[in-house]
C-alpha cells in the first residue's frame, strides 16, 4: 500500500497552529496588561486613602488641642493667627475665600505635627473669630455672620479654620483636608 501525499497541504496544519498560538499569545499579553494596570490603580487608591486618613487624623489631633486651649490648657499650638492677618500674608483679597483657594497650598503657613501623633502630616490653623473691618466685627463664608454677643452656637464660641495635609506611604500622593471648628 502506498500513501500519496499532496504537496500543497504540507505545512498547512503548522501554519494554522502558529496563527492560533499568536492569537492566544496576544490575548494572554492583553490580560496580563489589564492585570498590571488594575494593580497600579488599586495601589494609587490605597495611597490616596492613606494620605486622606493621615490628614483627617491630623485635623482631629489639632481639634483636641483647640479644645485643651478652650478649657484653659496650652494645647501646644502657640499664637494662632487671625483670619484677616492670614489673608493679607497670603495676598488674598477675597475675605470670603474660606478654602484659601486663592493661594497655592505651598504658601500656607504649614506647621509639622509631631511624628508620633500622625506621620508625614502638617497643619495650619487660623482663628476666624474676632476679625474686624473698620471697627465692625465680620465673619467670613467660613463662619456665621454674627456680633460678638450673639448667642448661637454659644457666646464664647471661637471659630477656627484648620487644615491638614499629609502624604501617603509612597511620599508622593498628597491629601489636603480642611475643617471649620468651633468650641465650645
Amino acid at each position: 500500500m502506498t500513501v500519496k501525499i499532496n504537496i500543497r497541504q504540507q505545512g498547512a496544519a503548522l501554519f494554522i497552529s502558529l496563527m492560533f498560538l499568536i492569537v492566544l499569545t496576544l490575548i494572554g499579553l492583553s490580560v496580563a496588561n489589564v492585570g498590571v494596570l488594575q494593580e497600579r490603580m488599586s495601589s494609587n487608591v490605597r495611597q490616596s486613602n492613606v494620605a486622606f486618613q493621615r490628614a483627617e487624623a491630623g485635623i482631629r489631633s489639632i481639634e483636641k488641642r483647640v479644645k485643651q486651649i478652650a478649657q484653659g490648657g496650652s494645647g501646644g499650638l502657640g499664637q494662632i493667627p487671625i483670619w484677616s492677618t492670614t489673608l493679607e500674608s497670603l495676598g488674598i483679597t477675597q475675605r470670603g475665600d474660606c478654602t484659601l483657594s486663592g493661594a497655592d497650598t505651598e504658601s500656607w503657613p504649614w506647621l509639622n505635627l509631631p511624628e508620633a501623633e500622625v506621620p508625614e502630616t502638617e497643619y495650619t490653623i487660623v482663628e476666624l473669630s474676632g476679625a474686624t473691618a473698620d471697627g465692625n466685627v465680620f465673619g467670613s463664608a467660613c463662619r456665621p455672620m454674627q456680633s460678638e454677643d450673639a448667642g448661637n452656637p454659644g457666646q464664647s464660641a471661637v471659630y477656627y479654620l484648620i487644615a491638614a495635609r499629609a502624604v501617603g506611604e509612597d511620599n508622593v500622593t498628597e491629601a489636603v483636608v480642611q475643617s471649620i471648628y468651633f468650641y465650645p
